[in-house]
Formats: C-alpha cells, structure tokens, sequence
C-alpha cells in the first residue's frame, strides 16, 4: 500500500509531466524561431483577417462592427489551437522520437494532454491581443464589468480549439496530412462557426455543422458577455462538452493508432 509520501511524490511526478513536459514539448516548435519572426507568424493572419472582414462588414452593412470584430477576435485563438497540438504530436513521429515517448510508462493522457495547455494559454492571448487590437482602432467597446465574461468564454474557446488540435494530432501519428487537416478544420472554423455570419443564416445543414465545430458557441458566448452577459451559461456549456469530447476522442485515437502502430511496426514511419 503506497504511504503519503509516495502518493506525494507521484502527484508531483504526474503535475510535472503535465505542466512541464507539455510546455517544454510546446516550446520546442517554436524555440528555433527569433521573435522577430515568432511575432509575425503567431499575429499576422488574425490581424490581416481582423481588419479585412472589418472593413468588408462595414462595407455591406449587414451587421455592426463589432459583431466582426468579436467574431474574428475569437477564431484567432484557433491558428495556435489547432496548429500547435497537431504538430508536436506529429513532430515525435517526423523527429524519430515517438517510440522512445511511447517506450515510457508514463499516462498517456497525461503525457500528450499536457500539451493542449500551452496552445490553449497562446490562443487565448491571441484572441486577447486581437480584442485590444479592436478596443485601440474605435472598432470594439468592452465595458469593464464585462471583461471577466468574455475572459472565460476567451479561455474557454480557446481550450475547445486546443482540443480539436490535439484530435487531429492523433490522427497524424498514422498520416502525413495533419497540417493539411488543420488548415481545413481552420477555415471551415472561418466559414461555419459564427464568425462573419450567423448560423441561422446558414443553410439548414451547414448550421447544424457548425453547432458542432469549435469555437461557435463561444463566439455566442462572448456577444452575449459584450451585450450584458445574460445566457452564457448554455453556450459555454456546450463549447465545454465539445472540448471534452474531442479530448475524449483525442486520447481514444492516440491509444488505437498505439496498439496497431506497435503491432506493425509502424510507429516512426513518415
């Protein structure tokens, strides 16, 4: 029977390879990366997107400014989201390392779910800067009672891409196509979620599509925080339900592709 030391020290050991291990693994995609080319690549396209549906909104008129720039606000938690989870799990494979990870006997859930933290602490501060980015340009106006709520449907959304990321990580451990997976996810996020365009203007099915990616009642949730925070509950629920799920599916992947992986041999094959 383990006494409360080694309980202790187990805790420590698993808090460690949680916090550490992920962040460590996290930095390592960006550590060769000088900040004068980390900065641009991380906030170029969420801001070059931020302004370009600004203008093309105020152009058509169809809604105001700042349901344009919230939208765009909140997917660009999902360029770290999704990127970031995907290719460091994918990276052990193309590094040859995956099969010594793998060799460990360490928590697999614990070990490759440390990593959606880093994305989802980047995403956030992405959607954060983008948000400010709006508040400096007269573009977005967020009184400061309001500013807990839309940190927690931020963070929140933030999580939900992270964790799709690391879905779709999984499934690059068996294909080369993970980055081509998440530039899709990335824009059918774009497209379907909420962004630039209600769901109930969408077509019937490509609504209800669009209910189920990332992001979208996040994107609800944050309006509703700007507009007086009244019924966030529901749509942050559900963004957290779809963050869990695709956790759950995540891990569920990554213990399959393992097992048949390790079966044929295949584990470090690119």
């Amino acid at each position: 029977m383990a006494g409360p030391i080694q309980r202790h020290a187990g805790a420590a050991v698993t808090a460690r390879l949680f916090f550490v291990a992920g962040w460590r693994s996290h930095r390592a995609l960006f550590h060769w990366l000088r900040p004068s080319a980390f900065i641009p690549t991380v906030l170029g396209i969420p801001v070059v997107q931020l302004v370009w549906f600004v203008h093309l909104g105020r152009y058509l008129g169809t809604h105001p400014t700042e349901y344009y720039v919230l939208g765009n606000a909140l997917n660009a938690c999902a360029l770290a989201g999704l990127f970031a989870p995907a290719m460091s799990i994918q990276g052990e494979r193309f590094s040859g390392t995956l099969s010594a990870v793998l060799a460990t006997p360490a928590n697999r859930a614990v070990m490759f779910g440390g990593r959606i933290v880093p994305a989802a602490v980047m995403g956030a501060l992405t959607s954060a800067v983008m948000l400010l980015l709006g508040t400096a340009l007269g573009w977005l106006h967020v009184p400061l009672g309001a500013l807990p709520r839309l940190a927690v449907a931020v963070l929140v959304t933030a999580l939900s891409c992270s964790a799709c990321g690391m879905l779709i990580g999984a499934i690059g451990l068996r294909t080369r196509e993970a980055t081509f997976l998440a530039n899709l996810v990335l824009y059918l996020l774009l497209l379907l979620s909420g962004v630039n365009i209600p769901l109930a203007a969408l077509p019937g099915w490509l609504a209800a599509i669009g209910a189920l990616l990332p992001t979208s009642q996040g994107i609800e949730a944050a309006r509703r925080a700007l507009a007086g925070g009244g019924g966030m509950a529901g749509p942050l629920g559900w963004e957290l339900l779809k963050a869990g799920v695709l956790l759950l599916a995540a891990l569920l992947v990554l213990r399959a592709l393992e097992r048949a992986g390790r079966a044929h041999a295949a584990l470090d094959d690119a």
